[in-house]
């Protein structure tokens, strides 16, 4: 398994924490997890796509994981597109490719309208701005585990792998999440603050995402998961031809998998792989 190293960045906006996989003079493929996600939803892409000309750096966003939790009205898509922005230029990358999953593929359609120059290639993860109300239901409804304290790290992740959204479940989902937990007084409580993500999911306009479909001008990657995840699609078949239309560069590429199984789907590397290599 390739070794990664962990660092901490301090941006403009805050303190976020990151990890690299490969050397850190590469060329630069920068990853940004989901709402409620980390860094480690990325491992598994990582181990498989690093090489020796080659870095991949994911970090977590300000209020998940170990970065900073900054004040209330300090998050959005743009916010966050800043930051990764910034990633990129401390990491001495002027020109890097993007890969994003859900909230994150969100955030690098908001870079592409801000920097678009600087995107080598844009790959999106099974999110691409509109969402099934009944899904996005589900999305606002699993925030609800970051409330949790429980007295062995074993029993928060049986609860997540119980709920059976996240599948299939693997070694890495068992990272994801235990990396969530921190240590307070004897118990385990989530760091991930539940208001980040909740102002995430409300900021997130659809109308402004969509507006900037026409400014991916990069290869692009759309992963759409087909598998419903809480009884709808995250991405529907319209969304996908409709983004497809206005950005003649971008390939569709569906994956048998629902919206948490396709980060460590092989379809999805292979896809991404090939992005990458272009």
């Amino acid at each position: 398994m390739p070794e990664s190293t962990e660092f901490d960045l301090m941006l403009r906006s805050g303190r976020v924490h990151a990890q690299r996989f490969g050397p850190a003079d590469a060329p630069l493929v920068l990853c940004v997890h989901g709402l409620s996600g980390n860094m480690h939803a990325f491992d598994y892409l990582a181990e498989r796509i690093v090489r020796a000309d080659r870095q991949v750096v994911a970090f977590d966003l300000r209020g998940r994981g170990r970065s900073e939790i900054t004040p209330p009205g300090s998050y959005g898509l743009a916010a966050h597109a800043r930051d990764a922005l910034e990633v990129a230029d401390q990491l001495g990358a002027e020109r890097f490719d993007y890969v994003g999953w859900s909230l994150g593929a969100l955030i690098g359609i908001t870079a592409a309208g801000m920097a678009g120059d600087r995107l080598r290639s844009l790959a999106l993860i099974d999110h691409c701005g509109t969402v099934d109300p009944v899904a996005y239901a589900e999305v606002r409804s699993r925030l609800s585990r970051l409330d949790a304290v429980v007295d062995d790290p074993a029993d928060y992740l049986a609860a997540v792998r119980g709920a059976g959204i996240v599948t299939p479940w693997n070694e890495y989902w068992d990272r994801v999440y235990r990396y969530e937990l921190v240590e307070r007084d004897g118990r385990f409580s989530p760091v991930t603050d539940k208001a980040a993500c909740t102002e995430d999911l409300d900021a997130s306009s659809t109308r402004e995402v969509t507006a900037t479909w026409a400014k991916v001008t990069m290869p692009a990657l759309l992963l759409r998961a087909t598998v419903p995840f809480g009884g709808g699609l995250v991405v529907s078949e319209d969304d996908a031809e409709a983004f497809r239309r206005v950005a003649p560069g971008l390939r569709v590429v569906e994956v048998d998998s629902n919206h948490f199984g396709i980060i460590t789907a092989d379809g999805a590397v292979t896809a991404i792989a090939e992005l990458l290599a272009g």
